[in-house]
């Protein structure tokens, strides 16, 4: 459902996925934006790779290459989960991270890839036929692979360790070899972070400054609490993969079976009401912690988590879907709208005349908790302020949903706007394109969407 939906409305070109997708049409993709994500390199290719190839090497158009990349972004995660059912001795790892992907799915996180291979070394080392010596070798090798996809892996192999070393102290305790393993996973990787962090460098400065701004996203636990009362349906996901893992560890405190159907309940009333373009962002904040805390609870006794993750899981299911649905609505009124636009070449839509609705700050809050009723036009008073606030992704939604025919372009004079490709790549790109349209639109961005 979710793959198709977002294969439909085009889910990965409203926010960052806008700015891979529109790298990857171009043969200088790595020179045009993913050497300044140079430590994520893994989880890029193996992601999008297909969809490049499918471009490059068989020529498809721009309408089937966007359906190619959304579709290769959505096996991804697929492939992943195969995989762990393949591999897993308690069907516990490949529940756990079919839950977790689901409020992530919309927004392109190397994350998701890096959850699934983490969920795979941990599936493997919870394997009781396989020796000490194949475990550590299963550890060095996710360990070299998970380093080139995600920093925030090392902290959530570090969560997994800390908890899982008090549960022992409790008496609960989980497979030693997986503490032993998510010890030196941790080390590695967060070793790793800091030694990439300091050999690939980006080098954009507007690249630096999205970074400085998110360098504390992953450990500020303030802000993490934010993201959930920001979005409570993420908070009503995280209890209820928690919740089964309370029961089968024998916590204190446990969350209840009633609690669990009351959490999905009001999880699925939040989706319903509160889902937007942040919601996946801001998901990948807290995701990894989550699901290293599920885990290691489910693994204090899994045959035990298997009969309360039923219920819970399924509220999950119902919660996620609702907030996929509710997404994907907003994103039909937002197509619709771009759709109005049909004259060919460049539309400045921050000239008043062009009738695009003005953002704005106004009844921010009815917005985020009760978008249905929010403004008297849907479309003009919650969808442009929520969707177009990546003010950077219209250009290229547009310019791809439009068949390459029209762009609809904000000016980006604004101070923090984001500005992914430097103009002596583009110059040299539109040098070698010979497509009448893709020279227009490289013209575009070289005079006004560059980093000199």
């Amino acid at each position: 459902m979710a793959a198709i939906l977002g294969t439909w409305t085009s889910a990965l070109m409203v926010n960052d996925g806008a700015v891979f997708l529109m790298a990857g049409w171009f043969d200088n993709s790595w020179d045009l934006y993913f050497s300044q994500n140079a430590d994520r390199w893994l989880a890029t290719y193996a992601t999008y790779g297909p969809a490049w190839v499918a471009r490059h090497l068989l020529g498809v158009s721009a309408r089937a290459y966007i359906v190619v990349a959304h579709i290769s972004y959505f096996a991804a995660p697929f492939v992943l989960w195969l995989v762990l059912r393949r591999v897993e001795t308690q069907r516990l790892f490949s529940q756990l991270y079919l839950a977790i992907v689901l409020p992530l799915l919309y927004f392109p996180t190397e994350l998701i890839f890096g959850l699934g291979l983490w969920a795979i070394w941990l599936a493997l080392l919870c394997d009781p036929t396989r020796s000490d010596r194949q475990a550590a070798i299963v550890t060095v090798v996710f360990a070299v692979l998970l380093t080139f996809v995600h920093p925030s892996i090392g902290l959530m192999s570090l969560v997994y360790l800390v908890v899982g070393a008090l549960l022992g102290s409790l008496g609960r305790p989980v497979p030693r070899r997986t503490l032993i393993g998510a010890s030196a996973l941790a080390v590695v990787l967060l070793a790793s972070y800091f030694i990439m962090g300091y050999l690939l460098k980006a080098t954009n400065p507007t690249v630096i400054a999205a970074f400085a701004i998110n360098r504390y996203a992953y450990i500020d636990p303030s802000w993490m609490l934010a993201t959930m009362a920001l979005f409570p349906a993420l908070a009503a996901q995280w209890l209820l993969l928690i919740a089964p893992g309370t029961q089968a560890a024998r916590l204190r405190w446990r969350i209840a079976p009633l609690a669990v159907t009351i959490v999905a309940a009001l999880g699925v009333v939040s989706a319903t009401l509160g889902t937007g373009l942040l919601t996946s962002t801001y998901a990948r904040h807290t995701a990894a912690y989550i699901l290293a805390l599920a885990t290691v609870l489910a693994l204090v006794a899994p045959k035990d988590w298997l009969a309360p993750a039923r219920r819970a899981l399924l509220g999950y299911a119902v919660v996620a879907a609702t907030a996929i649905a509710s997404y994907n609505a907003d994103l039909v009124f937002f197509g619709r709208l771009v759709d109005r636009y049909t004259a060919p070449g460049l539309i400045d839509i921050d000239d008043p005349a062009k009738g695009w609705p003005p953002s704005t700050n106004e009844n921010a809050g009815p917005r985020t908790y009760l978008k249905w009723f929010a403004g008297a036009d849907y479309t003009r008073d919650v969808v442009v302020p929520i969707y177009d606030w990546h003010r950077l992704a219209l250009a290229f939604y547009s310019y791809f949903r439009s068949d390459r025919r029209t762009v609809l372009y904000h000016r980006l004079d604004r101070s923090g706007d984001w500005i992914p490709f430097p103009c002596l790549v583009v110059a040299r790109t539109l040098a070698e394109s010979d497509d009448p349209q893709d020279r227009q639109f490289l013209a575009f961005l070289g005079q006004k969407y560059c980093i000199p």
